[in-house]
């Protein structure tokens, strides 16, 4: 069996790591997926200032983490409302085994259930089922009759540790989608995930495996992920939850004031070879001000460039030593938290720049910006939170002249769902009526100009841009997005 230089790199990366760290440094810890509820609560207590900590806009977050911010909560919990108490008291029972390292009381009534639990010496298995169901109901001019469709999601997760050394998560679910209108199978990654036809029915399946072991301030994780950087809460500019899991060795360090994240990872798009590395510094300057930068470049079409596997290169640099070829970007936040219960926050994302022409106006000045506030309980207003965020995405950001550098993943943006020549304002108000039931009210007004991700910029387009040329969207939307936790889990 022949294996390539990629796989031969991360293997070996991981079994160094394994002998630099003896047992006693390592401790259980896998992540929290980026669906977990617990990311809405961190958000919330952290514009609360219940906590202060560094990791919240690099996820995921490893359970280690999540209980590191609960164990704040849980010391700063006079000002919660009931409800919020409710919801603590639950994740805490969720991660009370890591939360028992760090003293923290949990009552055993509130401690998660688990389908299945194996535990012999050190090691440990747990074993749970997967269930979702989800309605969708769109009505508009632009719909010739009302759009209904179901989503109906089934799987299973295994996690736990071997010994002391070895963590490990397994999370494998197909998804059955009815009313969609898709009529034809799929298994060509440059067309998009994978996709089976059974009569009216469009079944796809997705999983999440990988192997994790960490002490105190380093974790290493080898397997397939996904991940999401920056503040934006309806969207992020270089890597978004949207953005399905790939394969890729991630490296973090983290420490009071300052975490550092970097990996590696391969792409999926058809038989041609395709990479995606990054890394991101982040750093609590102030208990109220966060700042964030990241580095990401995407290549193919060759071998794994090695200057590209130095974690501290800067990627800028690499890429001009290797021909100038590839899809480098940068990114730039900033998050606030000015007074209690408000959060602000702002990213600058930069494909391509320059300072010698406008950048409103040139088209090689390729940046996008998010900015947002969270407001907490306004007006008083017990258990609600409002929400607004604005997303401008100047054209041709996310295209490459080489189409393999595209910023693509089975054929779906690695950013900002929005695509290039667009922008988004969102507005949102939510309301926790117990613990179990949410309700979220939402408008959105969305505009789109000519071009996609897919349409590089020709000499035939000029040297000028112009932002939402030639509009052929204009729209407002609205929704009502009602979460009820019939059971517990």
């Amino acid at each position: 069996m022949k294996m390539n230089i990629t796989a031969k790199f991360h293997i070996s990366i991981l079994m160094s790591i394994l002998l630099v760290f003896n047992a006693s440094a390592i401790s259980q810890t896998t992540n929290v997926p980026l669906g977990h509820r617990v990311y809405e609560f961190i958000e919330r207590m952290e514009s609360k200032q219940a906590f202060s900590d560094v990791s919240a806009r690099s996820l995921p977050m490893s359970r280690n983490e999540v209980s590191l911010f609960l164990a704040g909560a849980d010391s700063n919990k006079k000002s919660f409302s009931s409800t919020e108490l409710d919801i603590l008291e639950q994740l805490k029972g969720e991660f009370h085994e890591e939360l028992s390292k760090l003293s923290v009381k949990t009552s055993k009534q509130h401690h998660e259930k688990h389908l299945l639990r194996w535990r012999e010496g050190e090691h440990q298995t747990y074993i749970d089922f997967d269930f979702a169901q989800r309605f969708d109901v769109k009505r508009g001019d632009q719909f010739e009759k009302p759009e209904r469709t179901s989503h109906t999601t089934m799987g299973g997760i295994i996690r736990g540790k071997l010994g002391s050394y070895l963590n490990f998560y397994v999370h494998a679910q197909n998804r059955l989608d009815r009313g969609t209108g898709i009529t034809h199978e799929n298994f060509d990654p440059r067309q998009g995930a994978p996709l089976t036809i059974s009569g009216k029915n469009v079944f796809s399946d997705e999983s999440w495996a990988y192997l994790t072991l960490a002490n105190a301030w380093f974790q290493a994780e080898f397997g397939r992920d996904q991940l999401k950087w920056g503040p934006g809460q309806r969207g992020s500019l270089m890597l978004s939850r949207e953005n399905p899991p790939f394969e890729m060795l991630k490296l973090k360090l983290r420490f009071n004031r300052f975490q550092f994240t970097s990996f590696h990872g391969a792409l999926h798009t058809g038989d041609i070879a395709k990479y995606l590395a990054g890394h991101r510094l982040d750093i609590k300057l102030f208990r109220w001000m966060f700042l964030g930068g990241a580095e990401a470049v995407v290549y193919g079409n060759r071998d794994v460039e090695w200057s590209y596997l130095n974690p501290i290169m800067p990627y800028h640099v690499a890429e001009h030593h290797l021909g100038d070829k590839d899809n480098n970007t940068m990114s730039f936040d900033m998050t606030l938290f000015p007074k209690r219960n408000h959060k602000i926050y702002f990213e600058l994302f930069l494909d391509d720049f320059t300072t010698a022409e406008n950048p409103f106006t040139y088209y090689g000045n390729k940046f996008g910006i998010i900015t947002g506030h969270q407001w907490i309980n306004p007006l008083g207003l017990t258990d609600t939170e409002l929400c607004m965020e604005y997303t401008r995405i100047e054209p041709y950001v996310y295209t490459h002249k080489d189409s393999v550098n595209t910023y693509l993943n089975y054929n779906q943006s690695i950013g900002h769902w929005l695509g290039p020549n667009s922008d988004d304002l969102f507005i949102s108000f939510s309301w926790l009526l117990s613990r179990d039931l949410t309700i979220v009210l939402s408008g959105e007004k969305i505009r789109h100009g000519e071009g996609d991700i897919f349409t590089p910029h020709t000499v035939d387009d000029g040297v000028r841009k112009k932002f939402l040329s030639e509009t052929n969207q204009n729209s407002w939307s609205f929704g009502m997005n009602i979460r009820d936790q019939l059971f517990r889990d």
